[in-house]
């Protein structure tokens, strides 16, 4: 497959990370996605996803989590939208300084940003997108 696009709504819930787990794991079966960057992937969504959830759409059941998929060229994009205020990513914790090493949370964006060839994020006033890329190979 040369090309794809999806693009994916789910509701704000608890859950919804397993959603888009399921519907990604599909999405990538499709692209045949090697296993280990099928599970990168996963890891860098279920992050997102849940960050969107949780701090973008404060658990807010109204409010929708976007997720768009693209590849070309053999690069995937993983872009995830919520309806929230936005952050501003300079100001996010080390989670390497000593102070932070035994902290239960706080590594979402540090985890992203190791396991993706680009980290972006778009702040509109609809919500705060972050937009992900990676170089899969020949799909």
């Amino acid at each position: 497959m040369n090309e794809l696009h999806e693009h994916i709504v789910i509701k704000t819930r608890s859950t919804a990370f397993k959603e888009a787990e399921r519907k990604l794991k599909v999405i990538f079966k499709k692209l045949n996605i090697s296993e280990s960057a099928t599970h990168n992937l996963l890891v860098i969504a279920s992050e997102t996803v849940n960050n969107a959830v949780q701090h973008g759409n404060k658990n807010d059941p109204t409010k929708n989590v976007i997720i768009d998929v693209d590849f070309k060229n053999d690069e995937i994009t993983i872009a995830v939208e919520d309806e929230g205020g936005g952050f501003d990513p300079e100001k996010l914790p080390d989670p390497l300084l000593p102070e932070n090493l035994l902290k239960p949370s706080g590594r979402g964006i540090h985890i992203v940003k190791s396991l993706m060839d680009s980290v972006e994020y778009e702040f509109t006033p609809h919500g705060t997108r972050i937009v992900m890329k990676l170089k899969v190979g020949a799909a």
